[in-house]
């Protein structure tokens, strides 16, 4: 079928040469369907470009109130807090009077006077906090002394009390203290304030050092690979002491970790938490 074409004459209004187009005659008939598709494409995407605005002013808006929920809930937290710690407080102080009250009634704070029951009504005399300041300045100074926590974080291996011979198999043998597993070159830090008694190599223990403390309790670390101290040095809790090895009778690197009391060996499980 022969097409059929249509020429379009564009005439310049500056009566410059006048062009000519040439197109087939059924794209002319059918430029209203293609100015609707061009227009509907157009609306469509302005209709998009809209409700994306849209989008957007919603979620920022969303967002802000999120925003405004989260500072409201931290505000309401913090709130929470205070009335928590005013509480305790007051609990705190209420445990105070019923010490206090309690121990004027046993008779352990007394004034001059004599005679009759104490009144537990009675203004407190200051003298009492003197008495609970001092005291509690003694138990700071016994935590101090005490060995209390771990002198390195690591896998407990054995515990304290008969156990198999770690070495045959056969048999068993009595541990006195416990074993934490670590590597070569671990740190190993002293548990109480005290003074170095030995820092040398003892038998089955290999490199060992021994603590004294004031309370009367004394600390030995065994299998150290090397000393972090020397005999007669003043060390507090926290300090290194010496370093994880193998050396004496071990299977491996870990700490043996002793406690005595009054040269009687007693379980360092017991004190490596307050309980």
């Amino acid at each position: 079928m022969e097409k059929k074409y249509t020429t379009i004459t564009v005439v310049s209004s500056d009566d410059a040469e006048s062009r000519y187009l040439t197109i087939p005659s059924v794209h002319v008939k059918r430029w209203k369907m293609y100015a609707t598709v061009f227009i509907i494409f157009i609306s469509a995407c302005l209709l998009s470009v809209i409700l994306l605005s849209i989008g957007i002013i919603s979620s920022g808006m969303e967002i802000g109130r999120l925003n405004t929920s989260v500072i409201k809930l931290k505000n309401d937290v913090k709130l929470i807090d205070s009335l928590n710690i005013r509480n305790k407080v007051g609990n705190i102080e209420k445990n105070i009077n019923d010490i206090n009250r309690y121990l004027f009634d046993r008779g352990v704070f007394r004034n001059n006077s004599a005679g009759g029951p104490a009144d537990s009504s009675a203004k407190i005399d200051l003298s009492i906090y003197d008495y609970y300041d001092k005291h509690t300045e003694i138990l700071l100074k016994s935590i101090k002394i005490t060995p209390v926590g771990v002198p390195f974080t690591g896998e407990l291996k054995s515990d304290y009390g008969y156990r198999n011979n770690p070495f045959s198999g056969r048999g068993s043998e009595f541990h006195k203290g416990i074993d934490i597993k670590g590597s070569t070159g671990d740190p190993v830090k002293c548990t109480a304030s005290g003074i170095v008694e030995k820092a040398e190599y003892e038998g089955g223990y290999g490199k060992s050092v021994v603590i004294k403390h004031a309370s009367g309790y004394i600390t030995i670390f065994g299998h150290l690979s090397a000393y972090g101290v020397k005999p007669g040095q003043e060390v507090k809790a926290g300090d290194v002491i010496g370093y994880i090895g193998s050396t004496g009778r071990s299977t491996g690197p870990h700490l043996h970790y002793e406690i005595h009391k009054e040269e009687t060996d007693v379980n360092p499980q017991n004190f490596l938490t307050l309980k």
